[in-house]
């Protein structure tokens, strides 16, 4: 019996090993990469593929969710991403918004937030860097930061996806957040 016990650890041990092995994400030039091993792509795992390809089944250009500022609750439409330059280092900037913004306005506003600083569009900015992320509120102008990665962020063929869901439980429930999103990243 003790026997039969053991080739079964060791059975499950090694089935857990070879899935970990699976699939990684990496970062090439500050560009991260989902890659996956041949036996990944034969037989993916549902829970991977729900959480890193399927945020709620979004399509790029899309949010969902809310965040509230100061009791005040904003239901979140638009996900815009960018690459730009924050606490000097290259990151993937994520703007989730409750109105557009214009084409013509998009690539100022992932550098420099205007329409958001301005209060002309409220949303969240996150700032995704290699060692976690951040993210500021607007209006309110609330932020933190967080690490290591929001546990389904992926960029995957220049499309950023992902969740993210805080209750609050820092700010007395004043700044809480629970999205999901899908933004191509604008060149």
């Amino acid at each position: 019996m003790f026997r039969l016990e053991v080739i079964l650890f060791a059975i499950a041990l090694i089935t857990v090993s070879s899935c970990s092995r699976n699939q990684s994400t990496q970062t090439i030039n500050g560009s991260e990469r989902a890659t996956s091993s041949p036996a990944a792509k034969s037989s993916p795992s549902p829970d991977a593929a729900k959480s890193t390809t399927d945020p709620g089944a979004l399509k790029p250009g899309e949010a969902s969710g809310t965040y509230t500022a100061k009791g005040e609750t904003v239901t979140l439409k638009y996900s815009y991403a960018g690459r730009a330059q924050r606490f000097g280092e290259d990151s993937v900037v994520l703007l989730l918004t409750e109105n557009e913004i214009p084409a013509e306005a998009l690539a100022d506003e992932l550098k420099n937030q205007t329409m958001l600083l301005d209060g002309k569009v409220r949303g969240l900015e996150y700032a995704f860097m290699k060692d976690g992320y951040w993210v500021r509120y607007h209006p309110g102008q609330y932020q933190e930061s967080k690490g290591p990665r929001l546990k389904d962020y992926v960029v995957e063929n220049d499309v950023v996806k992902g969740s993210d869901e805080d209750t609050g439980d820092f700010t007395d429930g004043k700044y809480s957040r629970s999205v999901k999103f899908a933004a191509a990243i604008s060149k």
